[in-house]
C-alpha cells in the first residue's frame, strides 16, 4: 500500500536522524567513547611522618645475634592514632641485605588499626666476628616519611669454663684422637670461634685458646719460644696437618679439620710476620749453622 506524502517525509527525516548520529559516533575518537574516570595512584609525601599519624612501639630495634647465625629477625608494630586512613606507598630497605615484609602496597590503614613491618637481615660475612652495626629502612606514606632503625648486635661466643677435671679428661681425650677437638661439645670452642676468619684473628679464635691460654697443657709449645727456624711453609703444614701421635690436630679440611686452604694461608703469613724465625746457634768458630 503506497504510503501518503506525510508518512514518506516522515521516514525519509528519521532515516536522516539516524545516519547522522551513526556518522557523529564513527567520528568520536574510540578514547573518548571508552574513557572512565581513572583514580590516581597515591603519591608519598617527603614531609616527616608526625607520630600523631603512626603510633610506633619503637623507632630504634635492637636485637642480639650469635657469629655463627645467618639471619636476624624482627619486626616493627604501629597504629593509626589519627583520625583518617594512612597509606603507606612503600617500604624501602637501606641496604640489600635488609628485606622487609609488609602487607600488599599501596596499603591503607584505618584509623585505630595497626599493622607490621617485618625485618629480615642477612648475617652473612658480618656475623663472623663480634660487633654492632646498623641498618635503616624508609616508611613512605600519603601523610609522610618515617626512618626506622635496626641494631645488631654481635654477639661473641661465650666459652665455656672448665674445672682441673673435666681439663684433664679432654687431654686424655685428646691425646687418644688428637681430631677430637673438632667433635661435639669440643667444636665450641675450638670451631665456632674461627668460623669465617683469616690472620690474626682467626690465630685469636682457633689458636690462642691452646697456645697462650691460661691453663696450656705442658704438651702444647710456645709458639713464640720455638728454637727452630721458621717460614710461611713451615706454618702452613703443621697447621694443615698438625703432627700425630701428638696434641696438634690437622686443620686442612682434607684432613678433617675446619679450615680451608685460604684460611690456613692466612694463619701461616700471620704467624710468619708475628713470630720471626730464630736464628740458628752458632757453630764452633763463630760460624752458623745451616738450619
Amino acid at each position: 500500500m503506497p504510503l501518503s506524502p506525510g508518512l514518506r517525509l516522515a521516514a525519509v527525516i528519521g532515516l536522516l536522524l539516524g545516519l547522522n548520529g551513526w556518522v557523529a559516533e564513527a567520528q568520536t575518537p574510540p578514547s573518548v567513547i571508552a574513557s572512565k574516570p581513572v583514580t590516581a595512584p597515591p603519591r608519598a609525601s617527603n614531609s616527616p611522618l608526625a607520630n600523631s599519624t603512626l603510633a610506633w612501639d619503637s623507632e630504634l630495634k635492637s636485637i642480639d645475634a650469635h657469629v655463627d647465625d645467618t639471619e636476624a629477625h624482627l619486626a616493627f608494630n604501629f597504629t593509626n592514632v589519627s583520625q583518617g586512613n594512612v597509606i603507606i606507598v612503600n617500604v624501602a630497605a637501606g641496604c640489600h641485605c635488609t628485606t622487609t615484609k609488609v602487607a600488599p602496597l599501596p596499603w591503607t590503614i584505618a584509623p585505630g588499626s595497626n599493622g607490621q613491618i617485618g625485618v629480615t637481615i642477612d648475617l652473612h660475612g658480618r656475623a663472623s666476628m663480634p660487633s654492632t652495626f646498623y641498618k635503616s629502612l624508609t616508611v613512605s606514606t600519603d601523610k609522610g616519611l618515617k626512618i626506622l632503625n635496626v641494631r645488631v648486635n654481635i654477639l661473641p661466643v661465650v666459652l665455656p669454663q672448665l674445672t682441673d677435671a673435666e681439663r684433664a679428661l679432654d687431654l686424655k681425650t685428646a691425646l687418644a684422637n688428637r681430631q677430637a677437638v673438632f667433635q661435639d661439645e669440643c667444636s665450641v670452642c675450638h670451631v665456632r670461634p674461627g668460623a669465617d676468619k683469616y690472620g690474626k684473628p682467626l690465630y685469636d679464635a682457633d689458636c690462642a685458646i691452646c697456645h697462650e691460654g691460661e691453663h696450656r697443657a705442658p704438651q702444647v709449645p710456645d709458639l713464640h719460644s720455638l728454637k727452630a727456624a721458621t717460614n710461611v711453609e713451615f706454618w702452613r703444614v703443621w697447621i694443615a696437618h698438625g703432627k700425630p701421635g701428638s696434641l696438634m690436630p690437622a686443620f686442612s679440611t682434607t684432613d678433617g679439620g675446619p679450615l680451608n686452604d685460604s684460611q690456613i694461608m692466612t694463619l701461616a703469613q700471620y704467624l710468619n710476620h708475628a713470630i720471626p724465625s730464630k736464628p740458628a746457634a752458632p757453630a764452633a768458630g763463630g760460624q752458623e749453622k745451616t738450619p
